[in-house]
C-alpha cells in the first residue's frame, strides 16, 4: 500500500532569537514570549533551498539506504520561492544525487505543498504501474523573505528555513496514506505578497465578511472531518493529529474540536518556528525517531497554504 518509507530532514543550526528580532524591530519582547511563543528559529544565513534539501536527502539516506537510480518520481514542494527563476530545483537535484532515470517536476501550493504533493504522487503511482518509488523533497527558506526590522512585518516573524525529504514507495510497510481532502479559497490572497523585484514579502490588509482565523477553522475541520469519515471512523479512533506551526491557536481549537489534547499533537513552533510544508514532516520524523508512532495508529496531517488553501490526510503507521 502506498506510503512513506522513511523521512529525512535538513535543519540548519544556524538560529535567530526572538530577542534579535525585537531589538532589530522594536516589537516588544513580551509579543514574542506571551503571543507568538516563539524563542529562536533556524536560519539557513545564505545556503539555498538546494542545499538544505540535499542534507534532508543524506540524513535520509543514513536512517534508510536506497539506490538513487531506484527513483522513478522525483518531486520538489515548496512555496515557489526557489533558489533561481526560470530553474528546475528538482531536476537540480537529480543530477546531484544521481536519481537520473527520475521524473522530476516541482509542485507549489504554499506551506500545503507536502500534502499535495503526497496525493499527486499516490495518483501518479496508481495510474503508472512502472512508477513504485517516489522521493519527495521540501524546501524552504521563508526567513530571507522577511524584513526582520520592519514591525508591519510581525506576523511574518515565524518564517524560518528547513528542509525534508520522504521517501515514498507503492509497498510501503509503513505510513500508508489512506486518504486526502483538499479545499481553496480566494478570499485572503491579496493579504501575503512577494512583488516582482521586492525582496521581503509584504502585507496588505484584507476587509472580508468572514475573519481568516474563522476561515481556517471552517476549512481545516471540514477536511479532517471528511477523512476521517471516508475511513469509516470516528475521531476517538484518531491517535495524533499533526499541523503546519502557522498559529498554535488554530491548532488547540482544531484540537479541541476533535476531543483531541496538546499530547496528541506535535508542538515545534517554539523552537522551530515555521518551516513551511517541513513541519509535519517535523512531526511525522520525530514520531519515527522516539518510536511515538506505533503500529495500527492513525495520524492526520492537516496543513494549509497562503493564497489559502487548506489540506488534510489520514496516515495509518
Amino acid at each position: 500500500m502506498f506510503g512513506i518509507v522513511d523521512i529525512g530532514l535538513g535543519i540548519p543550526t544556524t538560529r535567530m532569537s526572538a530577542f534579535a528580532i525585537s531589538a532589530a524591530s522594536g516589537v516588544p519582547i513580551e509579543f514574542f514570549t506571551d503571543k507568538m511563543q516563539l524563542a529562536s528559529k533556524p536560519v539557513a544565513k545564505g545556503r539555498r533551498c538546494v542545499d538544505l534539501a540535499l542534507e534532508a536527502i543524506e540524513d535520509l539516506k543514513a536512517r534508510h539506504p536506497f539506490a538513487p537510480d531506484s527513483i522513478d518520481l522525483l518531486v520538489y514542494a515548496s512555496t515557489g520561492l526557489n533558489d533561481h527563476a526560470f530553474w528546475s530545483p528538482a531536476c537540480k537535484i537529480q543530477e546531484s544525487i544521481g536519481a537520473r532515470g527520475a521524473f522530476c517536476f516541482e509542485l507549489s501550493n504554499g506551506c500545503n505543498s507536502l500534502s499535495a504533493a503526497l496525493h499527486v504522487i499516490k495518483g501518479l503511482m496508481l495510474a503508472t504501474p512502472s512508477y513504485r518509488r517516489a522521493l519527495l523533497v521540501c524546501a524552504d527558506t521563508l526567513s530571507a523573505y522577511v524584513d526582520h526590522a520592519d514591525p508591519g512585518s510581525k506576523s511574518l516573524f515565524n518564517f524560518a528555513d528547513g528542509a525534508s525529504a520522504l521517501l515514498c514507495d507503492r509497498y510501503s510497510p509503513s505510513l500508508h496514506v489512506l486518504s486526502s481532502a483538499f479545499a481553496s479559497d480566494g478570499t485572503y490572497v491579496d493579504l501575503y505578497k512577494l512583488p516582482r523585484g521586492a525582496q521581503a514579502i509584504v502585507t496588505e490588509p484584507i476587509t472580508a465578511r468572514v475573519g481568516l482565523h474563522e476561515q481556517y477553522l471552517h476549512y481545516i475541520t471540514r477536511l479532517v472531518g471528511q477523512v476521517i469519515d471516508e475511513a469509516n471512523l470516528k475521531a476517538r479512533d484518531i491517535d495524533y493529529l499533526f499541523m503546519n506551526q502557522g498559529d498554535q491557536r488554530v491548532l488547540r481549537e482544531v484540537l479541541a474540536h476533535f476531543g483531541l489534547n496538546d499530547a496528541q499533537s506535535f508542538l515545534s513552533f517554539r523552537d522551530h518556528g515555521h518551516l513551511g510544508s517541513t513541519d509535519t514532516a517535523l512531526a511525522l520524523a520525530d514520531g519515527i525517531r522516539t518510536s511515538r508512532l506505533r503500529p495500527g495508529q492513525r495520524i492526520v496531517v492537516v496543513s494549509s497554504g497562503v493564497g489559502f488553501s487548506w489540506g488534510a490526510s489520514l496516515i495509518q503507521v
